[in-house]
């Protein structure tokens, strides 16, 4: 079930801002089943229907819809008129078993006067993914969703994190793998990279399992050898 609400998330949520220059602009590419989405909602996008009391409280209110996959629809109150106070930012909770596309839209309501920022009726659409965890340039380690045992997981890895052993023979002559382990369990590899690109990889974590450890090899065809192993520590992330 998609639920709206002010909870704090336990992992990096993700942001999709409706700015008020007409852009709409997701934090990531695709959206992690069962994460987090932050809505950050510009109402001067709804300038219309802007009543008042004659003390100049206001008489309107802007609400946000959302849908997944064509399933219920879940409504949030934006800005405007709201008797609870409730902040402007408001996060979805999505469900933890759905892919496809995240749907939101929004209306002004004031008595007599009703108006809609709908992508012209035809809505705004995110697609959602398995969750993410991202190995930036900037050496942060982003999760977006939460691991789930028996379930796939997206690894993105840029590769300017280890920009040495970088030889060449009719092209990129070099990769870096994912090495990684479940509850210490035995040592698999994926690549993360593809002929000199960086190029995200799926993995499932098993059925049962409760930890992920994680570090990086950077190999080329000279016998260079380069880690990102947290200085030897590893990555380590809870699965649920």
């Amino acid at each position: 079930m998609l639920v709206a609400s002010t909870a704090a998330a336990q992992t990096t949520p993700v942001a999709i801002n409706f700015d008020g220059d007409w852009s709409e602009t997701p934090s990531v590419e695709l959206i992690p089943m069962g994460g987090q989405v932050v809505v950050n909602y510009d109402p001067s996008r709804l300038p219309q229907c802007r009543g008042t009391t004659p003390s100049g409280n206001p008489t309107w209110t802007i609400t946000g819809h959302v849908q997944v996959n064509q399933g219920p629809v879940v409504s949030f109150w934006v800005a405007g008129h709201e008797p609870n106070n409730q902040p402007t930012q408001r996060t979805l909770h999505l469900p933890a078993t759905s892919t496809g596309a995240l749907v939101l839209w929004f209306d002004i309501s004031s008595p007599g006067c009703k108006a809609w920022d709908s992508n012209h009726g035809s809505n705004y659409h995110f697609p959602i993914a398995a969750p993410t965890l991202s190995f930036t340039s900037n050496w942060d380690e982003l999760m977006a969703g939460t691991l789930r045992a028996g379930e796939p997981f997206i690894i993105n890895y840029d590769a300017s994190r280890l920009p040495e052993c970088r030889a060449t023979y009719n092209g990129p002559a070099w990769s870096i793998v994912a090495q990684y382990r479940f509850d210490n369990g035995p040592i698999q590899e994926t690549a993360v990279t593809s002929a000199g690109r960086s190029e995200p990889t799926t993995l499932t974590a098993p059925a049962g399992a409760r930890h992920l450890e994680m570090w990086f090899l950077n190999a080329d065809r000279s016998s260079c050898l380069r880690y990102d192993s947290n200085y030897g520590a590893n990555y380590h992330f809870a699965v649920e």
